[in-house]
C-alpha cells in the first residue's frame, strides 16, 4: 500500500474543508481541494489519485449533471459526503445510487478514514494482481498480464465451487482444456478422475461406445464388456472438448444422461448411475448451430449453465512476452548451446502477428525458432510467421458481427453513464441479456473497475 495516498476533496466552503483535510493529513493522506466539480475536472495531478470526496448539498439538476460528468471521467472511486437529511430529495437519491462508490457523513472522520483505507488497500491489491505475469491455479501456471484474463481466473475460482455444468468458449489454442483442468482441480472433485473426450477426433460410429461403453456381444469383436468415458469419470469431471461435433442423433442420449444421471452401455438394458460433473468446450458459435438446427437447443441449455469465454491472443498481446519467457524455459532442452534469449526485433514481430492459432501457435513458433537459431538470440529470420507488411487476412463475418455488437454495447453504456437498465432499454434487450453480453465481450461494469 502507498505510504501517502492522494485524495481529492470537492467542497466550496474552505473552513469546512480544512477540518477534513487536517484529519486526513494526520493519517498520511495528501489532500487536494477543489471548490467545484468543474475545477476538479480540469485538475491534472502529477500523482495518482486514489479516491475522491465530494460534498453533495445541491439538488439543482445542472449541478448534479456536473458531478455526473466529473465522476464518469474519473478512473477512481468517489465518496459522497452528505448530511442524511439532504439524501431524501429524488435527484440526490438517484445520484447517490448511480454515481458514488459510498455515502458517508462528513462528521464521522474516523469512519471516513477506515473507508478510504479500505479503498486504497483494494487498489493496491488490484495493482499487484494486474502486474503479476503469472497465476498459480491449482498447480497450473496461467501466464497473463491482461485484465480480460484476470476476469477469467476469477470466474474459474468461482465456478469451481459450484457443482454445475460449465461451458467454455473460445478459439482453438486459447487454453480451454487448461481452464477445465483448473476448474476440476479447484473443485471438491479434485481427487477423482478428470476424463477428456475430444468429440471431433472420434469417428461418429465409435463415439457412442466411447462415451457410454458397451456390453459383451454388443457388436462384432465385442468380446468383453468395456467401461465408457462417462462411467470412468464417475465422481469426477468429464470434459467434452469440441462438443459441437457431437453427432445430432447422439445428443438426445447425452441429454437423457444429464437429466437422469444414468447410462446404459451399448447392447445392454441395464442402467448404471454415474455422478459426473460436465465441462464442455467449443470453438464454434453453438447458438448459431442451434438456430441452424445442427445442435439441440435443450442440450445447449443444460450444458451452458455457467459460461467462461477464453479471449484470443490478439486481445491480450501484453501476454506475449511472459508467454515467450515461459516457453523458452519449458523447452530449454531444445535450446542449442549459447542461445540466451530473443532479440527486440523478433519480439516486435511476435507482437505484430495476429496469431490465428493463439497460444498453441505461439508455443510452436517459439519451439521451432529455438531449434533453428544458431545465434545468441532468436532473430526475425528464425520465426516462421508471415511478414507484418503483407496484407492481413480479411475478417470473417462472425468477427465483424462480434466487433459491431461489442462496439454498440460499449457506446450504449457510455451514453447511459453505465446505467445498465437504461442501456438495455435503448438496445431493446433485457438486463439479463445485456449482462450476459457484457461478460461475453469482457466489458467491465462501472462497479467492477479496479
Amino acid at each position: 500500500m502507498e505510504t501517502h495516498p492522494h485524495v481529492i476533496l470537492v467542497d466550496r466552503i474552505p473552513a469546512r474543508s480544512r477540518k477534513i483535510m487536517d484529519a486526513l493529513s494526520a493519517h498520511g493522506y495528501h489532500v487536494t481541494r477543489c471548490q467545484d466539480p468543474v475545477t476538479a475536472d480540469q485538475l491534472k495531478p502529477t500523482t495518482i489519485i486514489r479516491a475522491g470526496l465530494l460534498y453533495v448539498e445541491n439538488e439543482d439538476p445542472d449541478a448534479l449533471s456536473a458531478v455526473e460528468r466529473l465522476i464518469a471521467a474519473s478512473d477512481f472511486e468517489w465518496v459522497a459526503l452528505i448530511d442524511p437529511q439532504r439524501s431524501t430529495h429524488p435527484s440526490v437519491r438517484y445520484a447517490l445510487g448511480q454515481l458514488f462508490h459510498s455515502v458517508h457523513s462528513p462528521d464521522d472522520i474516523p469512519g471516513l478514514h477506515c473507508l478510504l483505507l479500505h479503498i486504497v488497500r483494494r487498489h493496491a491489491t488490484a495493482a499487484i494482481a494486474m502486474n503479476r505475469s503469472s497465476f498459480q491455479v491449482a498447480g497450473k501456471k496461467i501466464v497473463s498480464r491482461a485484465p480480460c484474463m484476470r476476469r477469467v481466473i476469477e470466474q474459474i475460482q468461482v465456478v469451481a465451487g459450484v457443482d454445475a455444468p460449465v461451458f467454455i468458449t473460445g478459439e482453438s489454442g486459447t487454453g480451454k482444456e487448461l481452464a477445465a483442468r483448473a476448474i476440476h482441480e479447484l473443485s471438491p472433485r479434485a481427487d477423482a478422475p478428470f476424463i477428456t473426450v475430444n468429440c471431433g477426433a472420434i469417428p461418429p460410429n465409435l463415439i457412442q461406445s466411447e462415451l457410454f461403453g458397451y456390453g459383451k456381444g454388443a457388436f462384432t469383436d465385442a468380446n468383453n464388456r468395456r467401461m465408457g468415458k462417462i462411467e470412468a469419470a464417475s465422481g469426477g469431471t468429464l470434459f467434452l472438448d469440441e462438443v459441437s461435433e457431437l453427432p445430432y442423433d447422439l445428443q438426445a442420449n447425452f441429454l437423457r444422461f444429464i437429466e437422469s444421471g444414468s447410462i446404459s452401455r451399448l447392447g445392454s438394458h441395464r442402467e448404471t448411475h454415474t455422478d459426473v460433473r460436465i465441462i464442455a468446450a467449443s470453438n464454434r458459435d453453438v447458438p448459431l448451430l442451434v438456430e441452424e438446427g445442427r445442435f439441440r437447443q435443450d442440450l445447449f441449455y443444460r450444458l451452458n449453465v455457467l459460461e467462461i469465454r477464453m479471449p484470443p491472443l490478439r486481445e491480450r498481446k501484453q501476454d506475449i512476452e511472459p508467454l515467450v519467457e515461459l516457453f523458452f524455459e519449458r523447452f530449454k532442452h531444445y535450446r542449442p548451446p549459447g542461445l540466451v534469449g530473443i532479440s527486440p526485433q523478433a519480439m516486435r514481430l511476435l507482437h505484430e502477428h495476429d496469431w490465428p492459432g493463439n497460444i498453441r501457435e505461439l508455443m510452436n513458433t517459439v519451439c521451432r525458432a529455438m531449434l533453428m537459431s544458431d545465434t545468441p538470440f532468436i532473430e526475425v529470420a528464425d520465426l516462421p510467421i508471415d511478414n507484418p507488411n503483407r496484407p492481413r487476412r480479411p475478417a470473417t463475418l462472425e468477427e465483424i458481427r462480434q466487433q459491431a455488437e461489442r462496439t454498440t454495447i460499449v457506446n450504449a453504456l457510455k451514453r447511459s453513464r453505465h446505467n445498465v437498465a437504461r442501456a438495455s432499454r435503448e438496445l431493446g434487450v433485457s438486463r439479463v441479456t445485456l449482462y450476459r453480453l457484457m461478460d461475453k465481450y469482457d466489458i467491465q461494469r462501472l462497479d467492477d473497475r479496479p
